[in-house]
């Protein structure tokens, strides 16, 4: 597959082009994990970005995500369309649960549920251990992978997501719930939790809810509205989200980012892609590149534009949680824009803003050897290419300086 800009900004575009008759998008390797913590093995799933191999140097966000198996496909179109513009690129981790998801997921043991007997349940707390002792740790010594960890589940996966929050909320940064099975227990887990909420604090936290819109399957009578005054066990799954998303929406807890929304065309089982989707664009709002006209202005100030990349790169690195500039493609880009548009100034303030931020790019010096050369500052060119020459290994940038000075 091969990588190409196709275009100016906005933020950074990716073009594919496919150039074999394998699949577009190719996702996910199966690996195994024997855990004490569930006295079994696990399967889970690594998937790449674009279904590549990492860029060297570069350390990964990790997402993990439960029923793996079935929701990876679904994940992993998600990031295919939004990884750069609207998200960062991820490393995900797809964990099985298809053996004894009731088990894995839920929080207290029952005996049935909604008139259906409940074989085995309870084991959140183990999956949990299974979850941050040992398959996160396998996966950092794997992986180039940093501290920043997103947890996604559907359903009980969903219940299992909000009870991580509650009971270890530094285990990750960002957690997504999908239409999560909030009345499970006869609701006394949610009254539970609401009051764990009312009285906790979190530091940098992020939670989105989805909720689907149950009433249509069994009522064509009641309403988004009037849902919240019935009293049957049909709408108790509903009416226990509502209740869980309106109080964390008029008194969210410190330190938490919540949010969530109502799917009025989605059944609990449609929800999943739409729901990854929208907690992935509300939750990383500030990846999306601000004010992306003033970047195409020539006009621009230096200092304006200087301010404005050093103002997102401190709001991805703070949200984040680790030092994470703007793109270095994207920085050269601008500057060879500053460059052909007759400004060998600005885009020198550029390169040397690229070169704190990427002290150790080959890539930044070669360019700065560019931009000297441009205004024939040949002893500029020559500290760069040598430096640029040491990075990469070679002598091709030094050849380019001293062919273009002998040219004179």
């Amino acid at each position: 597959m091969v990588i190409s800009w196709v275009t100016i900004l906005g933020s950074p575009v990716l073009a594919q082009s496919n150039q074999s008759d394998e699949p577009l998008l190719q996702i996910g390797e199966q690996y195994s994990l024997n855990s004490d913590a569930l006295g079994e093995s696990r399967n889970y799933w690594v998937h790449l970005p674009y279904g590549q191999p990492l860029v060297e140097g570069r350390q990964y966000p990790v997402i993990y995500l439960l029923d793996g198996e079935t929701h990876l496909g679904g994940l992993a179109a998600v990031q295919e369309y939004y990884n750069q513009f609207r998200i960062p690129e991820m490393i995900v981790i797809a964990v099985s649960n298809s053996e004894n998801r009731t088990r894995d997921l839920t929080p207290s043991e029952i005996s049935s549920r909604n008139g259906m007997e409940v074989n085995e349940s309870g084991g959140a707390e183990r999956f949990a251990s299974f979850l941050t002792d040992e398959l996160i740790p396998s996966v950092d010594a794997t992986f180039p992978t940093t501290n920043h960890r997103v947890l996604i589940g559907h359903s009980f996966g969903g219940l299992f997501v909000i009870e991580t929050l509650l009971k270890s909320p530094e285990s990750f940064s960002n957690y997504i719930a999908l239409d999560p099975s909030l009345d499970w227990d006869e609701q006394r887990w949610l009254h539970e939790a609401l009051e764990t909420f009312a009285s906790s604090q979190f530091e940098r936290k992020g939670l989105f809810v989805s909720v689907s819109n149950e009433i249509i399957r069994f009522s064509d009578t009641l309403t988004f509205e009037s849902v919240a005054s019935d009293t049957t066990v049909f709408s108790q799954g509903i009416r226990s989200s509502f209740s869980f998303v309106h109080q964390l929406e008029s008194a969210a807890p410190p330190g938490l980012h919540f949010d969530w929304a109502f799917y009025e065309d989605d059944i609990h089982g449609s929800i999943p892609l739409i729901g990854m989707r929208d907690a992935f664009v509300n939750l990383y709002d500030f990846w999306e590149l601000k004010s992306p006209s003033l970047y195409n202005d020539p006009a621009t100030p230096t200092d304006k534009l200087i301010q404005l990349i050093r103002t997102q790169s401190n709001s991805r690195t703070e949200h984040m949680g680790y030092p994470l500039p703007m793109e270095e493609e994207l920085l050269e880009m601008l500057a060879f824009m500053s460059l052909d548009g007759g400004q060998p100034e600005k885009a020198r303030a550029l390169l040397t803003l690229s070169s704190e931020y990427y002290p150790e790019s080959a890539g930044v010096h070669a360019a700065f050897v560019d931009v000297c050369l441009s205004v024939s500052d040949y002893s500029c060119a020559e500290t760069h290419a040598r430096r640029a020459d040491e990075l990469a290994g070679g002598v091709a940038n030094l050849e380019r300086v001293i062919n273009a000075r002998d040219s004179q």
